[in-house]
């Protein structure tokens, strides 16, 4: 094909977003709901059946995922003189490889996406997929702070059939995990190493096992130990060590539990740390406890008893499934601030920096809470009705120190008497202020106090001069030319 096409189906293209080894995704438009949409089509020509099978596979494993940190898919087609398409949620942003280029991130932003990553990763496990290709490039960055992962091309799953064996490794060299490089069977464990890679990568901007060559890579990451930032912290070089260990078996059991012993290294205010502790402990899957052992047999219980009891017990678990497995209900807000930039917070986790858009508020969340530096913390509870929010920060006060030469100048604020100098003044945040000192046989003085410029240290007082000398002078002067 030549020329983009001008629609896909129903959609109206608007642009291109990137091509690939597969095909190319385009930026469209469904003309009936007014949404944005990426629509990825494999390359013309493609007739390689492994390519196809690779299209349908992430076609049927996303349609199948429904979860928050991952791309939703809403339509599959096929279009004539163009082949199979898929019909995807677009997301504004950025790829979290084009994170990483901008540089290394703080603490806090690689937790949170981290965070969001191993949710999406434990739900595609939990329906018997392994991903086999989790790097930064099939994670994108929304710009309200939601990560998403995407593309499941060479996903595999017990359902979902397998490719042809043209291909023994098929996922991304520098995030193979040493067993599957070492021929072995791949496994959830060989996920959580190329996600603890990407966690290495987003705090140092860096790759563990890096060579000059591809050859040199996967050598190292068989045989050699992970190589550490020359100022790498001891606590987070015993944490990747442990993460990535050749043997599976003495790795970390799970996501959560590597994330937790992260938390812990990871150099955060404690208040961030506890935040981001208590997501990760609400993204946690349930797991039982305890066995329920009920004996129906003929012996215990008669044929009309046992029907009972049947009866009851079924009412039990429909009862104790509506209690712990219902829903829990979910609305959508989209919150601004003035001015932009806050940082929110919903019952103490953090939702990203204002604008945000499409926020998914669960359960019974109720405390905002916005923080930006220079202005005072909001507190909002939410209501019932609430949809978009539009919330006004109040500039916080700020102290300057003021001064004098000499000292003991009395200080006004906007005319109201504060003290003489040396002293400490706050300034109220909001509006201009004017700040004035005056002192006995001194010329006052005055300025408008602004936030991080200080005051000079001293204010050297001007001398007022005597009363009437000047005009003495002048007189004195005439007089002398007239004689």
């Amino acid at each position: 094909m030549s020329l983009d096409p001008s629609t896909i189906g129903r959609f109206k293209v608007l642009g291109t977003l990137g091509s690939g080894a597969m095909g190319t995704v385009y930026l469209a438009e469904d003309p009936l709901l007014k949404r944005a949409l990426a629509i990825k089509v494999v390359r013309e020509g493609t007739g390689d059946a492994e390519v196809l099978l690779r299209f349908k596979r992430e076609a049927e494993i996303s349609a199948r995922l429904n979860h928050p940190n991952a791309i939703t898919v809403f339509d599959v087609g096929e279009a004539p003189d163009l082949g199979p398409y898929l019909v995807m949620e677009y997301v504004e942003g950025e790829s979290l490889s084009d994170r990483i280029r901008r540089g290394p991130m703080d603490a806090d932003e690689a937790a949170g996406l981290l965070i969001q990553a191993a949710d999406a990763l434990a739900a595609v496990h939990a329906l018997g997929i392994l991903h086999r290709d989790i790097k930064p490039d099939n994670f994108m960055v929304a710009k309200d702070g939601r990560l998403k992962l995407m593309d499941f091309g060479i996903a595999r799953g017990d359902q979902t059939g397998r490719l042809t064996t043209t291909s023994t490794f098929l996922g991304t060299p520098a995030y193979a995990a040493p067993e599957v490089l070492n021929g072995e069977k791949a496994t959830p464990a060989a996920d959580r190493w190329a996600l603890t890679i990407t966690a290495f990568e987003m705090l140092t901007g860096l790759l563990p096992f890096a060579g000059d060559s591809v050859g040199a890579t996967l050598y190292r990451i068989v045989h050699d130990p992970p190589v550490w930032p020359q100022d790498f912290p001891p606590g987070l070089a015993e944490v990747f060590g442990k993460a990535l260990d050749k043997d599976p078996q003495k790795r970390f059991a799970d996501i959560p539990s590597f994330l937790v012993a992260l938390l812990e290294a990871l150099p955060l205010a404690p208040e961030r740390r506890a935040a981001h502790l208590a997501q990760l402990a609400s993204t946690a899957p349930v797991k039982a406890t305890g066995t329920l052992r009920i004996d129906l047999s003929a012996k215990a219980v008669s044929p009309r008893s046992r029907w009972f009891w049947g009866i009851g017990l079924l009412l039990a678990i429909l009862g104790l499934g509506f209690l712990f497995f219902r829903p829990e209900p979910s609305r959508v807000l989209s919150i601004e601030s003035k001015p932009g930039g806050a940082e929110v917070f919903l019952d103490g986790t953090s939702l990203g920096r204002t604008p945000l858009r499409q926020v998914v508020v669960k359960g019974k969340a109720d405390l905002l809470r916005l923080e930006k530096p220079d202005h005072q913390p909001l507190v909002y509870r939410l209501k019932a009705e609430d949809k978009d929010l539009t919330l006004r920060l109040q500039p916080a006060p700020f102290q300057v120190q003021v001064a004098s030469e000499p000292a003991g100048a009395a200080i006004f604020l906007d005319g109201e008497p504060h003290g003489k100098t040396p002293a400490a003044l706050e300034i109220p945040g909001e509006g201009s202020h004017q700040l004035r000192l005056e002192l006995e046989g001194y010329l006052p003085w005055s300025a408008i106090p602004e936030r991080h410029k200080p005051l000079p240290d001293p204010v050297h007082l001007q001398k007022r001069g005597k009363k009437g000398s000047g005009d003495g002078k002048i007189r004195k002067f005439f007089k002398g030319i007239f004689q």
